[in-house]
């Protein structure tokens, strides 16, 4: 096999990851926040689990496996039931971004360790069993910076926006539900218009670009702690 061949299996691999662990995480994370902030609902429903079936979107999880980008079964929230339903809102919303940009850390963090081990340093060599986990964990990582970045998009239905809603007036409120269908069809728009500007035109990919360095930024204690090889 090929290194083109390697890199490509070691993409749906880490695809595969996001889908079957990281992504059962991060609607956990939202339904413990909501049941933290009152609402049981997630709980009650069986979906606060790390089977990942129970969180499959189908067309989500093709997204992901083809693109690197896509979506699981939205958590069963009623923000009614919260104690207070605009913290609730932000908390909610504010879990799964956080928790994708965490397992990008820990993702960085765990390859800038084996780097900087001489032990497993000496195994990095291309094709290794060592240097497939590194690659993986660096796609792992990049998969979660970008769902991470475009769910804080103060575009609907985006986290972001739910966020940024928060912060608004009665006014904004009724002119967003009384054209909630046209918002929604021009945010998609939008959104399928990012996806595919070319990159040296796209804000979206400059974006993931900060948010990414940033993520690194964070995992960069790691060799001034164990010391950088070589």
């Amino acid at each position: 096999m090929n290194n083109d061949s390697i890199q490509l299996f070691l993409t749906f691999f880490s695809r595969a990851l996001m889908l079957l662990l990281v992504m059962p995480v991060t609607n956990c994370a939202r339904g413990l926040a909501a049941k933290k902030m009152g609402d049981d609902t997630a709980h009650r429903e069986g979906r606060i689990t790390m089977n990942p079936f129970e969180h499959l979107d189908l067309l989500g999880s093709l997204m992901i496996m083809l693109i690197g980008f896509g979506w699981s079964k939205p958590m069963p929230i009623n923000y009614a039931k919260m104690h207070n339903r605009k913290r609730g809102i932000i908390a909610v919303a504010a879990a799964g971004p956080l928790t994708h940009f965490i397992s990008a850390i820990l993702c960085y963090t765990i390859v800038n360790i084996m780097q900087c081990s001489s032990t497993l340093a000496s195994t990095l060599s291309t094709g290794s069993v060592t240097w497939c986990l590194c690659i993986i964990l660096t796609l792992l990582a990049n998969i979660n910076v970008c769902i991470g970045t475009i769910n804080l998009l103060p575009l609907p239905p985006m986290d972001g926006f739910q966020i940024l809603n928060q912060f608004t007036g009665a006014k904004f409120h009724r002119w967003y539900f009384a054209n909630y269908a046209n918002i929604q069809r021009v945010s998609t728009l939008i959104l399928f218009i990012l996806f595919f500007l070319p990159d040296p035109i796209n804000p979206l990919r400059y974006l993931i670009g900060i948010f990414n360095y940033l993520m690194q930024l964070a995992a960069s204690w790691v060799p001034l702690v164990f010391g950088a090889r070589g």
